[in-house]
């Protein structure tokens, strides 16, 4: 444990040190298993034989890396599993050995006994046999969907996937934060592209999107056990990632290099989430597990602060093999808390400006802003989350399986968030002016207005898959088909609000004047203004509440099919396609209430408060916010009057679209000479969005030259995309691989209706978001090179470099659609309507390393360091004169790092992992609303940027026998969750999330 200690404290200093910038760890990639019958594999390096040969048969085959490196497998035509691996093993003089479970191990014969052992270099020691998972060993974990086949393919790069086993081992508590630890990926608390509540979505700490090489979840393709997730955000084509927690045996893989069969949708790359198939030797036997851990936030805060969870697997095969069952659930609670800082929209100017109302000459327009408004939060609430899973495999015949799955996850989570503020930006007569004797105008706060408000933030989200599939493997004639059915859904039920202030009793003395206290905008106030910002129970009811329920949902039907045909050289050729169905709604309900309380009633004589939570945050905020009854709060606006409630209430942002997509593809490759193989092919993509939606504004009476109320949409789309790929194996341990392919993202229903909404602006003109059919899909071509070199004993190094070109690109300011050049104004209103964006361009060199320390000193044979570096540098052309004439893409760090360092023993194993993520643009400055009478404030300058962000994560082990109790903690140095500022250096104005320490422990059993 000595050893251990030193080496989580080793890379603890290197996270600290501030040269470093981002995350990700490599790891065994997963493959999914062919069918069985007779087995056809060419010529090529051992260790590659052997892992086509697992993902063939759906069988575990451990090796360790050393014991094969250099070696050569001849050709090999088996009629089956065994005489193949037969073959394989004596064709290098290694003994195979069958292990429980079905599982079999490749080894060098025992060399004669020595006075001394031999110096091995390895990363971790080796376990004695027994039916669990080999820490030695290169394990080809057979996943339920059989997407590709092996031969002919790009080979396994570990840096491209995280097993069952590895992502076990440090406290991600959701896919999204798992696959923040592969290289090009990074995990997002919010996104603006869906996410519910913005920044209080934030609040919650929790990583629940990805963006992969620089682009957001709407260019990224995800599927579970070769489905397609379905896309029930209402905003865009992005997936909720965290909807599913860490299920028991789960295996995730990202796919950045695609070719004809993967490119479709996808730009950024594809995303898999693998179960365990029923045949899968591990997925036999029964697994449990149990986790217990508590958030230091919420304690601290002294709310319910436990997490409890528990998980279990079971698997089963008949003696003839032809029957096979697994089955996994897992159900978990999580309660959590977290500090919020944010401002108020609107209560922002220039504090010093030119006689035309812009901001000074030679400022930064970001450090020139005046903030008007201090927002000082909690927020507090419980994550509940469900799994299950289970698949039947059926083998009537040794070439045919046929396998019938589903699965269900479901997460509710209850979030409330409570405010004491001060607001002085609500109106013009908030500020004052002055002319400087040089002719620049000054501009103040002097007004301001202390609020206590509170909301909540709830969200339930649901995802249903099943399907029923058939592979077919006849030797050099492979087959695979399935057909199936899915169900995304994403609701905010009973969002709630009310506030408390009135113009009067909470008025302050004086204006909005602020300093930083640690980078947090702290209130400067007189005895008797921080007396009164002190006491929220005193303030008297204002707004008398609301009640809004939001439904977003995608239901799906549909099924695909592969043929592949490969003949005695090694040429193959595979044709394939898919059909889906989806029928998308959104819809949303409002309500205002009248009377939920005596007029003047103050929030201490509500009967609302049920306690406080304070102080917010010690020598920053020092004072306590009374917390609200939600059930309280439900009961009063229950009894409340409801206002009336126009067409525009009923229908706002409503669609209901029906979307077809067909697709087929060809893909003939082949070796070009010794090593050397090339892959062509070509896909065609067709789709078809319909339906109507509902255009707000004037209760559906159409007015002005606009289509208010219900409106029909109909859009096409298709594309051919062509790719080619090259895989060279250079050397044994040597491979070099280059891509050039072609992929489509189409529009999302948000931005082919326009979002189907309308607003007042501050000065009172209204603005309609209009469709835009006419939007066509951004195109993108991309270019991938990469070289990989394995050594021995787990010993590897691959280095890539990719450059994506995206035309017709559209970029997401924050869901406003705004574009000056698609403006039209007539009369008070103003238009705005979606167009087709510009071009972007991304660059990006990826680093992966694993070095086993044993080579360097003994005393460290049982560590191993691993690294991941990823470097971007986009640039995208958006055709917008309020921006610069060139961006950045938005999600896109220029480097993100994680380190991790590894100890194992065969008892004792110890993790430390550093991930670090540099800066990124989230929303385009076009346009800050300002009550101050100045001019608009926009431009690039005002761009909103995701501050660089740290986060240390620690585990330790301890092993006995098939029995594991691991300790973990999460963001050990207690380091900001989420941090972003109006302009890249400026922190005038800023919003924080701070979201605390999380401690787990964790026992797993197999049986």
């Amino acid at each position: 444990m000595r050893s251990t200690a030193a080496s989580a404290a080793a890379l603890g200093a290197l996270c600290v040190a501030p040269a470093l910038a981002l995350a990700p760890l490599p790891a065994c990639a997963q493959e999914p298993p062919g069918a069985g019958g007779p087995i056809v594999l060419p010529a090529m390096p051992l260790g590659e034989a052997l892992l086509a040969l697992a993902r063939e048969a759906g069988r575990n085959i451990l090796f360790a890396a050393s014991d094969v490196a250099g070696a050569r497998a001849p050709a090999i035509r088996a009629a089956d599993f065994d005489s193949a691996l037969r073959r394989l093993a004596r064709s290098n003089g290694l003994v195979a050995t069958r292990l429980a479970g079905g599982a079999v191990r490749l080894q060098r014969p025992a060399a004669p006994v020595r006075a001394r052992p031999p110096r091995r270099l390895t990363a971790f020691a080796p376990l004695p046999p027994r039916p669990i998972e080999d820490r030695t060993a290169i394990v080809v974990e057979a996943a339920l969907a059989a997407r590709a086949w092996g031969a002919g393919d790009v080979a396994l790069r570990p840096q491209d996937g995280l097993a069952s086993a590895q992502i076990r081992r440090l406290p991600d508590r959701t896919i999204a934060e798992a696959l923040g630890r592969l290289p090009g990926i990074v995990t997002l608390a919010t996104s603006l592209e869906g996410a519910m509540g913005r920044v209080d979505h934030a609040g919650r700490a929790t990583g629940d999107f990805v963006a992969m090489r620089g682009l957001p979840g709407t260019y990224v393709e995800t599927r579970i056990d070769g489905i397609e997730i379905p896309q029930s955000l209402p905003y865009s084509r992005g997936t909720q990632l965290g909807l599913m927690a860490l299920a028991p045996d789960m295996a995730l893989k990202v796919h950045r290099v695609l070719d004809a069969r993967l490119a479709g949708e996808a730009i950024a790359g594809t995303l898999d989430i693998d179960h365990l198939g029923p045949f899968a030797a591990k997925a036999q036997g029964l697994r449990l597990g149990l986790t217990a851990g508590a958030d230091d936030q919420a304690w601290r805060f002294g709310q319910n602060a436990g997490t409890w969870g528990a998980k279990a697997g079971f698997g089963w095969q008949s003696g003839d093999g032809r029957l096979a069952l697994v089955a996994s659930a897992a159900l978990s609670r999580r309660h959590f808390a977290s500090v919020e800082q944010t401002y108020q929209s609107g209560n922002l100017a220039y504090a010093l400006t030119d006689a035309q109302g812009n901001s000074a000459p030679g400022l930064d327009p970001a450090a020139n802003l005046l903030l008007a408004s201090v927002n000082a939060q909690v927020t507090r609430g419980a994550a509940h989350e469900e799994t299950a899973f289970v698949a039947l495999g059926w083998r009537p015949d040794p070439r045919l399986t046929v396998t019938a799955s589903a699965m269900w996850a479901s997460r509710a989570i209850a979030q409330d968030v409570y405010q004491v503020s001060v607001q002085g930006g609500r109106a013009a007569g908030f500020f004052a002016q002055t002319t400087r004797p040089d002719g620049l105008v000054e501009t103040r706060s002097v007004r301001a207005d202390a609020h206590y408000w509170f909301e909540t933030n709830p969200e339930r989200d649901r995802l249903g898959m099943a399907q029923l599939a058939a592979a077919w493997d006849a030797g050099r004639v492979q087959a695979q088909g399935l057909v199936f059915g899915a169900l995304g859904r994403t609701d905010r039920p009973d969002h709630i609000e009310i506030s408390f202030w009135d113009p009067q009793t909470t008025r302050l003395s004086g204006g909005v004047q602020v300093a930083s206290v640690r980078g947090f905008p702290v209130l400067q106030l007189n005895a008797a203004d921080a007396a009164l910002v002190a006491n929220p129970l005193a303030f008297p009811v204002h707004n008398q509440g609301e009640r809004e329920s939001e439904t977003s949902q995608d239901r799906r039907l549909g099924g695909d099919w592969r043929v592949r045909l490969e003949d005695a050289a090694g040429w193959h050729g595979e044709i394939g396609g898919l059909a889906v169905r989806s029928w998308r709604t959104r819809a949303t309900a409002h309500f205002l209430y009248a009377d939920t309380l005596p007029e003047g009633t103050t929030l201490g004589g509500s009967g609302l408060v049920d306690g406080q939570i304070g102080p917010v945050l010690r020598g920053v905020y020092d004072y306590a916010i009374p917390t609200i009854s939600d059930a309280a709060l439900l009961a009063a606006i229950g009894r409340a009057t409801v206002q009336p409630r126009t067409s525009d209430d009923r229908n706002a942002n409503a669609y209901a679209l029906r979307e077809d997509r067909l697709a087929a593809y060809a893909v003939v490759g082949g070796p070009l000479a010794e090593g050397l193989d090339l892959a062509l092919g070509l896909r065609g993509e067709w789709s078809h969005l319909g339906g109507r939606y509902w255009l707000s504004g004037n209760d559906g009476v159409p007015a002005d030259g606009v289509a208010y109320g219900w409106n029909q949409l109909s859009a096409r789309f298709a594309a051919l995309l062509p790719s080619v790929t090259l895989h060279w194996r250079a050397a044994p341990a040597w491979t070099l691989d280059a891509a050039l392919w072609t992929s489509q993202t189409r529009p999302s229903p948000f931005q082919l209706t326009g979002g189907g909404s309308s607003a007042r602006d501050s000065q009172g003109v209204m603005e309609i978001q209009l469709a835009n059919p006419d939007l066509r899909a951004v195109r993108g071509t991309n270019l991938d090179l990469g070289v990989a070199w394995q050594g021995p004993g787990g010993l590897h190094l691959a280095l890539s470099g990719f450059a994506k070109r995206l035309a017709r690109y559209l970029n997401d300011t924050g869901n406003d659609l705004n574009n000056p050049d698609a403006v039209m104004q007539y009369r008070a209103v103003r238009l705005i309507r979606p167009e087709n964006g510009g071009t972007a361009t991304i660059l990006g060199l990826e680093a992966s390393a694993a070095v086993p320390l044993g080579g360097v000193a003994r005393v460290l044979r049982h560590v191993a360091l691993a690294g991941d570096l990823t470097m971007l540098h986009s640039a995208v052309r958006l055709n917008n004169p309020a921006l610069d004439r060139v961006e950045r893409t938005q999600y896109a760090p220029a480097s993100n790092l994680l380190l991790r360092l590894h100890y194992d023993d065969g008892r004792i194993s110890a993790d430390a992992a550093c991930r670090l993520t540099g800066a990124y643009i989230q929303e385009y400055g076009i346009e800050v609303p300002t009550f101050a009478g100045t001019t608009p404030l926009s431009g690039s300058a005002l761009d909103t940027w995701v501050r660089p962000s740290r986060q240390i994560d620690l585990a330790v082990a301890r092993q006995w026998g098939t029995h594991t109790l691991r300790l973990a903690l999460r963001n050990a140095l207690n380091d900001t969750a989420y941090r972003a500022t109006i302009g890249r250096t400026s922190d005038a104005v800023p919003q924080t999330i701070l979201g605390g320490r999380q401690v787990l422990l964790t026992w797993t059993a197999g049986f």
